[in-house]
């Protein structure tokens, strides 16, 4: 086999996978986790080695550690001896092989190092359970912070809607209360600002639609009110525009969808009122793309919608684009590394979609790519860094709550 490297201790870790092999070890002399000499010392990741394919390393009791890309995205490894470790290109970023991704907090050196993939084939992390949140919830928000927590608000709890918000820290998977919201809320949105902040706007609470927005401090863990919506609404949609303003559109008030569409500026807490969508819509969804525009997708009033339409922040004006082939609610968009949105699955008059589709910025029209393996609605999909989207969960309207995932 292709060896990788050797150890200077003996090696309690050492696996094989696609034709290679790699040793690792676990001892006080420094590697890419750990240098004494520097105080360096990388946080552990939560592994299930249960969950591990690889039968040669699931008994192994070799932590497993957290390295970071300039991006901050997580790659799980065991420590690696510095000396067969390749560097970084130092103005690119990027490794000179495609088996390998450039890290920049290992215990090497200053310099980025490039971790191999078959060392985190050696962590696989899979699915596991972490520590319970305090409060049971539902309907509610979920945010990662400039810090790495995450932080989840409001949502609906046994008995009550909730003000209520914790923290989760991955570090410890331990959760801890934080202040609460003013307001209690439900089908609220949630939107990290450019300055770290976090702000929660809209939703139901106990007797209404809400306007009202409130401002979250990561660094103090305090909540203070900013300037209320001109409209309340829930099951809207809030984007942050790349001149960091945040952008809401549509939603629900009332008895009726609504079309208005409206702006908040961090720098002076104001809402201002844009132009309104060509659609009153709710259940939709709205993606940035790479040119600043806002795409708007399907949603409901009184049906479900196939239509499209394009926001331009220069001109605040909305101009319809092509329409979906499949009009839908309760669905997922994504915007994928080309610049393209996929769209999946969601809901149309009594049936659930298995049903993707693509969009073209440059065209403004929609082509329907492959099925997804099952039939969903209220699901999540993630953008992964390597591209693929990650498509979790939702409701299948026969059978029930779906555990199951799929990639793109």
């Amino acid at each position: 086999m292709n060896s990788l490297g050797q150890t200077t201790q003996l090696p309690n870790y050492s696996c094989s996978e696609n034709n290679a092999s790699i040793q690792f070890t676990l001892s006080s002399s420094s590697h890419s986790a750990a240098n004494p000499t520097s105080n360096c010392s990388l946080q552990q990741c939560n592994v299930n080695l249960t969950n591990n394919n690889n039968d040669n390393c699931r008994s192994s009791s070799t932590p497993c550690f957290d390295y970071r890309t300039i991006n901050n995205i997580s790659y799980c490894a065991p420590g690696i001896l510095c000396s067969i470790l390749e560097r970084c290109d130092n103005v690119t970023q990027t490794c000179s092989s495609n088996n390998s991704i450039c890290i920049i907090n290992s215990c090497c050196s200053s310099q980025a190092v490039c971790l191999p993939f078959l060392a985190t084939y050696m962590c696989k992390t899979g699915w596991f359970s972490t520590g319970n949140m305090t409060n049971a919830r539902y309907y509610h928000t979920a945010s990662v912070l400039s810090n790495g927590k995450v932080l989840v608000t409001g949502g609906y709890g046994p008995t009550s809607y909730l003000n209520s918000a914790e923290l989760y820290d991955p570090s410890t998977g331990i959760w801890t209360t934080s202040g609460n919201l003013t307001n209690p809320r439900v089908s609220h949105t949630v939107s990290v600002l450019s300055n770290g902040k976090i702000i929660v706007t809209g939703g139901y609470g106990p007797t209404s639609y809400l306007n009202s927005a409130e401002l979250y401090d990561s660094s103090t863990g305090i909540w203070t009110t900013s300037g209320n919506m001109t409209n309340s609404r829930y099951y809207h949609t809030a984007s942050v525009l790349s001149n960091g303003k945040v952008l809401v559109t549509g939603g629900y008030n009332s008895n009726s969808a609504l079309s208005s569409a409206e702006l908040y500026d961090p720098s002076t807490s104001i809402w201002t009122t844009t132009g309104n969508m060509t659609n009153s819509r709710y259940y939709h969804t709205a993606s940035v793309l790479l040119n600043g525009k806002v795409l708007v997708a399907g949603g409901q009033s009184n049906t479900a919608l196939n239509s499209a339409e394009l926001y331009d922040l220069s001109t605040g004006i909305w101009t319809t684009s092509g329409n979906m082939t499949n009009p839908r609610e309760y669905h997922t968009a994504s915007v994928l590394s080309n610049g393209k949105v996929l769209v999946t699955g969601g809901y149309n008059v009594g049936i659930v979609l298995n049903s993707a589709e693509l969009y073209d910025t440059s065209t403004g029209t929609w082509t329907t790519t492959s099925n997804m393996t099952n039939v969903r609605d209220f699901h999540t999909a993630s953008v992964l860094s390597n591209g693929k989207v990650l498509v979790t969960g939702g409701y299948d309207g026969n059978s029930g709550y779906l555990n199951s995932a799929e990639l793109y």
